[in-house]
């Protein structure tokens, strides 16, 4: 599919999809967006409720790689060890990372180069950067065989309209399955129906202030 690349609000660029109608991150600012929803509504929460400097986190859609760029990030200034896996079914090409120019926006400048290797590494190779460990794998969710628990999910697949194969009851049920007790479900979607679905196979989900553009958010923990 065809994407196009533009100016979100905050300055930091992202890409639309014509074909499906959908953009990458908010157009009122990806790194605005992603900030907020995985890192301060995610990450760091679950920092802050479980008082521990190393954790799992998982990422359905590794997209612009820019969530898993944010939480590197966070674990040098915070001095906190993550295991990151994402997963990607519909990787950028090199040409569209090269349109999209994403490293020059990147706050942290110091650490741009992690923005780098994030695309350039290898499927199915983790490599480790100073206690960060980043994993990336090409695959479908809804095909996804892993038995590793993670504390930290970032849910930013395409919107309900766009992707509805996952946003129903099977995706979100294996989100659960992969989440250690006490672990975090974080996504920019506020639909009923998917925190409805949430409730039902078995999180405890909150209505959050979303970030600018959205009126709300939701995450969803899974009962210790």
């Amino acid at each position: 599919m065809k994407k196009e690349v533009f100016l979100t609000s905050d300055g930091s660029p992202s890409l639309r999809v014509e074909e499906i109608k959908e953009t990458y991150h908010s157009r009122h600012g990806a790194l605005t967006e992603s900030t907020y929803v995985y890192i301060d509504k995610g990450l760091d929460y679950w920092i802050n409720n479980n008082h521990k400097n190393e954790l799992n986190i998982f990422e359905m859609g590794l997209g612009t790689g820019l969530n898993a760029y944010l939480a590197y990030v966070f674990s040098k200034e915070k001095n906190v060890k993550i295991n990151y896996h994402s997963i990607e079914k519909f990787p950028l090409s090199e040409a569209e990372l090269h349109l999209l120019e994403m490293k020059s926006t990147l706050p942290n400048a110091e650490h741009a180069d992690f923005y780098q290797l994030i695309h350039s590494c290898l499927w199915e190779k983790a490599i480790q950067q100073e206690g960060f460990l980043f994993n990336k794998s090409k695959i479908d969710f809804l095909e996804l065989d892993i038995s590793q628990k993670f504390d930290v999910i970032f849910y930013d697949a395409f919107g309900y309209h766009a992707q509805p194969e996952l946003w129903q009851k099977k995706p979100l049920d294996l989100c659960f399955q992969l989440l250690n007790p006490g672990g975090v479900w974080v996504s920019y979607c506020a639909k009923g129906i998917v925190r409805r679905t949430l409730e039902e196979v078995g999180f405890q989900v909150t209505r959050l202030e979303g970030p600018p553009g959205k009126r709300e958010m939701l995450r969803a923990i899974k009962s210790i």
